[in-house]
């Protein structure tokens, strides 16, 4: 008799335990799987870079897999960064909720984002416009995390929930919902962990967000050397009262001036052409889950190999494959 109810156990609830981990990681608002008609997908954008935001400031790959891909910062550059324009949206604050940790040094430990208390499946939203970069669920200390970048040259990054709402490389409206908070990775408590990043550079969000008030209090930031700084904070440290920049042109990295001060708009020319050679642009592959996929269907497919599409996705032969994955495959 029990080993019957065992069997029973394994044939009628089983199947729900593998339809609750695929909603963890493709929920919505709905207890429903995200309906891939009702999103857009830049499927043809890694075979595209300038398709995607910022594209002039990000010269490597397109890479969904870290928060960090590259190490493409000029510390020799002034970056001239408007925080909004027509394809980010006006800045709509991410979440409900108060300030319970800064930015900053914890011990010998730097905490690099800002930590806002949350109740369990509280909205969090897309902070601007743009593309997530990277959607996923258990990714080390920030558990289930979305990065998005935005065509201002920032990238937002939103760690510790409870559901991951969106996909790698769809587009996204300011305010849209992008996932639910909770403590998933490293977390004593339900909170929003929040980051600011500029070509994978993370810098106090403070430095542009009034947290308190939720909303903006710089229209441009300022990134010279290692110091990032509102443009009013570079004006008064600097002594500069120029004009920083015409506003029309939304995107400019400004060269060194000889006097180590910003350019009037007579003075922009186009930045000069790096000298050195560009790199080769590596466009990754992948293979989306569907119902019926296996890792063994995948190595017969793309003559490959098990031990190889564990590696370079960084899971094992055992793990479950969810229904809308996506797999490198090279």
């Amino acid at each position: 008799m029990r080993s019957k109810l065992i069997i029973l156990f394994y044939v009628i609830i089983t199947p729900y335990l593998a339809i609750s981990q695929i909603e963890t990681v493709l929920d919505t608002t709905s207890n429903q799987l995200v309906n891939e008609e009702d999103i857009t997908i830049l499927l043809d954008s890694i075979d595209c870079p300038e398709a995607l935001p910022a594209s002039h400031f990000y010269t490597d790959a397109w890479k969904n897999e870290h928060t960090i891909s590259a190490h493409i910062f000029k510390k020799d550059t002034i970056y001239v960064l408007p925080l909004e324009n027509e394809n980010t949206g006006k800045f709509v604050f991410p979440c409900s909720g108060h300030v319970i940790s800064k930015y900053g040094y914890r011990g010998k430990r730097m905490h690099t984002g800002i930590d806002m208390k949350q109740k369990h499946g509280d909205s969090i939203v897309a902070a601007w416009g743009g593309v997530v970069r990277m959607a996923r669920m258990g990714y080390y200390g920030y558990g289930g995390i979305v990065v998005i970048r935005h065509d201002n040259g920032l990238e937002t990054v939103y760690a510790h929930l409870s559901r991951v709402s969106v996909r790698s490389n769809q587009k996204v409206e300011a305010g849209e919902l992008i996932g639910r908070a909770g403590r998933t990775g490293r977390a004593s408590t339900e909170h929003l962990h929040f980051e600011t990043r500029f070509l994978y550079n993370h810098f106090n969000p403070s430095t542009i967000i009034d947290f308190d008030n939720q909303m903006l209090i710089t229209d441009t930031l300022i990134v010279s050397k290692d110091n990032f700084q509102s443009v009013e904070a570079y004006r008064k440290k600097e002594g500069n009262t120029k004009d920083i920049i015409n506003t029309d042109s939304v995107y400019t990295a400004v060269p060194q001036y000889a006097n180590d001060s910003l350019a009037t708009d007579s003075d922009i020319e186009t930045p000069p052409k790096d000298p050195i050679e560009p790199q080769t642009i590596y466009t990754p592959q992948y293979h989306i889950i569907k119902k019926g996929d296996t890792l063994y269907g995948l190595t017969k497919k793309y003559h490959t190999s098990i031990k190889r599409l564990c590696e370079i996705n960084n899971i094992s032969e055992n793990d479950t494959l969810h229904i809308g994955q996506k797999i490198k495959l090279r």
